[in-house]
């Protein structure tokens, strides 16, 4: 794929939505380890707000990663300063943080996800067949959003009727800062709020019914602090109930459509991939998640004075972790802007640069990834992209909320 030049370091807005729509964002990031690794940003989605540090190099956004004392997830996780009632696991940090995650985290183990493959792969197989009449179709909105929403309802014991409505409500709530699905604030808040009564009536469900899924575990759960052994509040619940469905569909769908938007521009890769699938597709599903970062940050808070980078950051202020950056960063990845369906070692922060945050879903990720894409080309041998994506104008989320494909009858 062609490397384009880079912007001046004075237009890179990496604090504006709309930069991420720019085929130049790789080549901006590029400049910005070389030249200002730890770069003060302005907030364009803010513009009353201070501004945040952007953290480009690997090793700055591993170190600040795994120092969750200097740099915490309290009080937000995403560049929006904004208020909300109750914490969400994402914006806790330990032992609180740990607490929580010790709960889910069973239903997330590659033993248990090992457990999935059949269910997985059958309910792939069903959406394959049920676009396979057609000569083509939008993949996002007929598969790659599709599948994940299904695998975490499937988990969380969601019922299939209540699908369709619950992915309408977590685009228009996680889509919110693209054009197409932006919401004003109150209409964001009251389909948030109608998450958290759903879920507060599923889990009210499985305490008196309790089924084998992921919302019995939780509702069920007792928590471990200093006043002893308690269950969760139902506001705790729902909102791991928002995040664990948020996160479930989101990070899958997207990489499931950056891997056949690459697989398309690199068709040396994809006829490699496909002559040897046993071995190159677990490598290929890894090179998908770092060239694409469909995460591309996450942020922390200073929560003491420190030196990062050489650069003297003080208590309060934000630094934003640019996963996307350090996936392509030059002294660690081997020509980091060739796509490689081999390439290893390949030790990406796809999923977080560990600590305490690192993605509890990795696993089922890289299975739903897997199998997709596996699905996909061998039903459709001819699959090919019939127009560019269109991108969502996030700053969080590598997304593509369009792609049309096309492929041979029979």
């Amino acid at each position: 794929m062609e490397v384009l030049d880079a912007p001046p370091i004075d237009e890179i807005a990496l604090g504006d939505p709309r930069f991420f729509v720019r085929p130049d964002v790789d080549a901006a990031f590029a400049r910005l380890r070389a030249e200002s690794p730890v770069h003060r940003t302005r907030d364009l989605g803010q513009p009353q707000g201070p501004d945040f540090w952007s953290i480009t190099r690997y090793d700055d956004v591993r170190a600040a990663s795994r120092d969750h004392a200097t740099f915490t997830n309290a009080p937000n996780m995403v560049i929006e300063d904004y208020e909300r009632s109750g914490n969400s696991i994402l914006h806790l940090d330990p032992p609180e943080h740990t607490r929580l995650r010790l709960i889910v985290n069973k239903g997330f183990t590659p033993r248990m996800v090992e457990r999935m493959t059949d269910d997985v792969r059958a309910r792939t197989v069903d959406l394959v067949e049920a676009i396979a009449a057609e000569d083509g179709c939008e993949l996002v909105g007929a598969f790659a959003s599709v599948l994940p929403l299904q695998v975490i309802c499937g988990l969380l014991g969601v019922p299939a009727s209540d699908e369709p409505w619950l992915l309408d409500c977590l685009v228009r709530v996680f889509g919110a800062s693209d054009p197409d699905t932006s919401l004003p604030i109150g209409e964001r808040i009251r389909v948030m709020e109608e998450l958290g009564a759903y879920a507060h009536e599923l889990g009210r469900r499985r305490l008196d019914e309790p089924r084998d899924d992921l919302t019995t575990i939780l509702v069920h759960a007792e928590v471990d602090d200093d006043g002893g052994r308690h269950r969760l509040e139902p506001g705790d619940y729902a909102r791991f109930f928002s995040t664990l469905a948020a996160a479930g569909s989101e990070t899958s769908r997207n990489a499931i459509t950056h891997g056949v938007w690459l697989l398309d521009q690199h068709p040396g890769e994809r006829r490699r991939l496909l002559d040897d699938p046993e071995r190159l597709f677990p490598t290929a599903v890894e090179e998908i998640v770092r060239y694409a970062s469909p995460v591309m940050h996450m942020r922390r808070n200073v929560a003491r004075d420190t030196v990062l980078a050489g650069q003297s950051l003080e208590r309060g202020e934000r630094v934003v972790l640019w996963y996307r950056a350090a996936n392509h960063d030059e002294t660690v990845f081997d020509d980091p802007e060739r796509f490689d369906v081999g390439r290893t070692p390949n030790e990406h922060v796809g999923y977080g640069a560990g600590g305490p945050h690192f993605c509890l879903g990795a696993h089922l990720a890289r299975l739903e990834i897997r199998i997709a894409l596996e699905e996909l080309y061998r039903r459709f041998p001819t699959l090919a992209v019939a127009a560019p994506p269109q991108r969502v104008a996030m700053r969080q989320i590598n997304g593509i909320k369009r792609l049309p494909v096309t492929w041979s009858s029979g």
